[in-house]
Parts: structure tokens; sequence; C-alpha cells
């Protein structure tokens, strides 16, 4: 916040002498055609909060890597298959081996509520929420369903209709409550940018705060629609008929979901990649369940996200990439060196939502018989597929979807105790005379490809699907909570809720439905047939 207010002060001197030099009638008349002076005169005062709330949804806020190794890193990272750590922190008993260690599961609660939601509680909507800037809320509220849902989907019940309501944060909303609620806040935010698009084409007054979109409305648009179709598909088991009526919406919108090859991600002179600190600290590398995968599949990706190995063990036994199966008894560190690192260049963006996730989505949609705006299952599958193979550089899109090959068995060239056969058989090409189960692990894996290395859509799809299929830990330190071969529900909450907020914690509970621990299921995630 410090660095925020300093910025601010600055931004509001400056918005100061330049009024001065201005004649108000003109100032006040044509706000939209104004020169660039006027407009940061204009729009500091709310935008000069976006930078850190958007960067913090991905969450990189002053190169704080170590923040973002708790949030994510050694949380999702490694539960959806997509990483695999190095290093035996807390002497190996942690997430990895399925230990929930406070301070780790409470990072993303935490953060999200400091970075996201206070700033945009106490200082964007008091300003924004109205008829005058309402072309600031909007994006606003975007921002807010992107953060919040994953802190929903992360620990269920959260404080996110009634936040700010009491000293302890607000009512719970249960699960349901809180995406009806995302539900409604996108339709806000797009009848707001439609008016504003409306009423002033080719206007573009978020621009010079915008990390995401560029200051493109309809971009933000498509970004708030595609999202709608992402948290459609998320409740597709517990509420069939809502999961349908909202893709279906998000598809109909008549600026559409992000198509072709649309990225939406966070880039900026103050972005720095936490991916980079990480690997530069080698704690993090490829994960086995990914590898799986990119090496079964001879998948041209994997050069775009991983470096080639020149670990001694693993060369020696002939092995172009190798990963860290989760759970596994560690040895030590340095061990591991020359395993696959992740690919991350420090300035490289944070990616959010992409096309290509877009187009999976409506395959499983167009599988499910929605109507996600013609085409088949297999057509936006397949789109999907170059989609991310455009998005990555790749060429050979076509020849892949011809391929029978199936995913790889996993090799430790350290302790080869760990090896272990793949429990995944589908290959890419497509087959018709499949099942849909079958069709949907495709479309599933795929978009797990696709995806990396947002891992926690990756885990969300998971414990929604239970594709792709995980390899169990070696290793089990969940105190008889979770079996080998099961996977992490959630997260549990924040010590600190019960400590300060046991009426909050209490109400949460009981919304839960479950014991508050990683292996209580979400309102979303049913243990029924996806068919």
């Amino acid at each position: 916040m410090k660095r925020i207010f300093e910025i601010l002060a600055i931004c509001l001197f400056s918005g100061i002498v330049l009024s001065s030099c201005q004649k108000w009638e003109e100032y006040n008349t044509d706000p939209f055609g104004v020169t660039e002076e006027m407009l940061a005169a204009d729009y500091n005062n709310i935008g000069a909060y976006f930078p850190q709330i958007m960067q913090s949804v991905y969450f990189n806020y002053q190169d704080y890597a170590w923040e973002f190794q708790l949030m994510q890193n050694l949380t999702t990272d490694l539960w959806s298959g997509y990483m695999g750590t190095a290093s035996s922190f807390a002497s190996n008993i942690n997430t990895g081996t399925l230990n929930m260690i406070d301070g780790w599961v409470s990072a993303q609660w935490n953060n999200t509520y400091s970075y996201v939601m206070s700033p945009i509680f106490n200082s964007i909507e008091p300003q924004a929420n109205n008829d005058q800037y309402y072309y600031f809320y909007a994006p606003a509220l975007i921002i807010k369903v992107m953060a919040m849902h994953r802190v929903a989907d992360a620990y269920g019940p959260v404080i996110y209709s009634a936040y700010g309501q009491s000293a302890t944060g607000g009512a719970f909303d249960s699960v349901e409550e809180a995406y009806n609620r995302f539900f409604a806040d996108l339709d806000t935010a797009l009848e707001q940018l439609d008016r504003f698009m409306t009423e002033f084409p080719g206007s573009a007054p978020f621009a010079k705060f915008d990390q995401w979109c560029g200051g493109d409305y309809a971009k933000w648009s498509k970004l708030a629609n595609t999202i709608r179709l992402r948290l459609a598909m998320h409740i597709v088991k517990a509420d069939p008929a809502k999961a349908k009526a909202e893709a279906e919406k998000a598809i109909a919108n008549k600026y559409g979901v992000l198509e072709g090859d649309e990225v939406v991600q966070v880039q900026a002179s103050t972005w720095a990649h936490p991916l980079n600190m990480l690997t530069e600290w080698k704690d993090i590398y490829m994960g086995a369940v990914i590898e799986s995968f990119l090496t079964g599949y001879d998948d041209p990706r994997a050069e775009k996200f991983f470096t080639k190995a020149t670990n001694g063990p693993a060369v020696e036994a002939g092995l172009e990439y190798a990963s860290i199966r989760m759970g596994i008894d560690m040895v030590e560190k340095a061990a591991y060196d020359g395993y696959s690192a992740c690919i991350q260049g420090k300035h490289d963006p944070g990616i959010l939502c992409t096309a290509a996730e877009a187009y999976f989505l409506r395959a499983e949609g167009a599988l499910r018989g929605w109507n996600m705006g013609g085409g088949s299952a297999k057509e936006f599958y397949e789109s999907g597929v170059r989609a991310s193979f455009t998005q990555f550089g790749c060429s050979g899109a076509d020849e892949y979807l011809k391929s029978e090959a199936v995913p790889a068995d996993h090799k430790d060239p350290v302790t080869p105790a760990n090896d272990i056969k793949s429990p995944n058989t589908a290959t890419p090409k497509w087959d018709d005379a499949a099942s849909n189960e079958e069709k949907l692990e495709k479309i599933v894996i795929q978009k797990y490809i696709a995806g990396y290395p947002e891992s926690y859509e990756a885990w969300t799809t998971l414990r929604r699907t239970g594709y792709p299929k995980q390899f169990p830990v070696v290793v089990n330190h969940s105190g008889g909570v979770l079996k080998d071969n099961e996977i992490v529900r959630r997260m549990p909450y924040p010590s600190t809720q019960q400590t300060s907020n046991p009426e909050g914690y209490a109400q949460a509970m009981s919304k839960l439905g479950g014991p508050d621990n990683a292996a209580t299921r979400l309102w979303w995630d049913i243990d029924k047939p996806n068919f």
C-alpha cells in the first residue's frame, strides 16, 4: 500500500498542476477527447490502484516470489502435476506429501483479501461504483470474480457478497451463493462495458492502467464471458440446468468468448514472473504428470515449457526430459540439478485466460448437448489444440491431432523405486466412436496441457472430472486424512479464522458441510459420474 500511496501522491500532484493550466469548461465537457495529461488528472485517483490488484491475481507484488511459492507453487502447481519440488521443505512433511502446512495453505486466502479485495472495496468501489466512473467499476468487478473464484474453489465458503460489512470481514457465502454472485457481478460488468462502448465508441480511458487487456473493453467483455463459461462448467455436476444456462449465455453475448489466438495475460514494466525466481532457486522442476503427456505424445510444446535434462543419471538413462513425481521420499537437493526446469523469462507475462481454454470448454459443452455457437465437440477440441500450438509458437498441430501415441510411464533416474506406469491412456487423435467419457478425457488432457502453467484451473478441473489421472504419492503425511491414491480436494482455512473470527468460522463450517481438512469436497465437487 505504501507504494500505491507514493504513486498516487505523485499522480494527484501532477493532476493539480495540469488542471490549473486548463480551462474548466473544456476539461468538463470533453472527458474522452482530452490530452493524456488531462486523462491522468482525471483518473489517477482511481486507476493508480489497479496495477497492484491486477498483478496480485497471478501473484507477483514487488517481486515477492516466495509469496507465490506458498500461494500456488507448493500447492496447486504440485497437486496438478505441472511441477515437482526438489526441496525437502519441513523435513518433507509438507503439501507435496499431503500435509497441509497452515502458513502455506493460508497464503492464497490472506493475500487475495489483502491485495485484491481490500483495495477494490476501500479505494475503487467508493469512487467508481456510480454513474460517473462505471467504466472503471466494470473491470474491477471482473478482477474480483477472477481472484475470488480461485479462493472459493480452493477453500469453500468465502466472504464475498458481504465483504467489509463487519470488523471481521462480513458474513460467509456458501460456494453456491458465491457462484450466484459471481455470475451476477459478471452480468453487471458486461452491461456497463456495453453501455460505455455504445455511448463512447473508440474511447479507452482505462488503457494507461490496464495490464491485462490494454484498455480494450471488447476484450474485457470476452474475458468476462470466458470466465462465465469456465465457472458454468465448474458447477455442471452440482446444478446442471444453471451450468447450461450460464454457458449458453456466455456464448450468446454479442462480444462472445476469447477466440483465435487471443490471450489475456498480466504484463507490465513492473511485472516479473515469479516462476523465474523459483527456477533460479532450484526449488521447482518439471512435474511427472505433464512430462508423461509431453514426452509420450512427442509434444512440441515440451521445449517451450521446460529445459531438456542435463542431469547425469537422467542422461545416462536416455531421458530427454527429467521430471519429479509428487510425494516421494526426497534425496539431497543437488541430486536433481540438471532436471528439466521451467522455461520462464523474468518478464514473461503471467497467463490468465486463453482462447484455447475457451475452445476446450466449448468442446465439453457441445459434448453435453449445449449450444456452444455452432460446431461439434471434435471441431472445438481441435480448434483448442491449434490455438494452443499457435499461442506457444509451435507447428505441426495437424499431424499431432492424428497421433495415436499414449502417455509415457514415469522414470526416476535418481530413485528408480519411484518409477511408475502412467494411469492415463488417451491419445491426441479424436475418436467419434468413443464414449462421452473417453472424449471428455481427451478434452481435459489437452486443456490441461494448453493451460500450463496456470495450475488453479487444472486442479479444479481435476477435482471436478477426475482427469488427468495423477500418480499416487509414495510418502503420505496427511495423518490419515487422505489415502495414497487420493488427491487434495481443498485447502483448510487459515488458523487465524478460528481465533480472530470464530463466529464467521463457525458459519463457514456449517456451509462447508464437512470437516476443515483436505479431504472435504466442495459444493461443485460431487462424487458421481461425469455423464
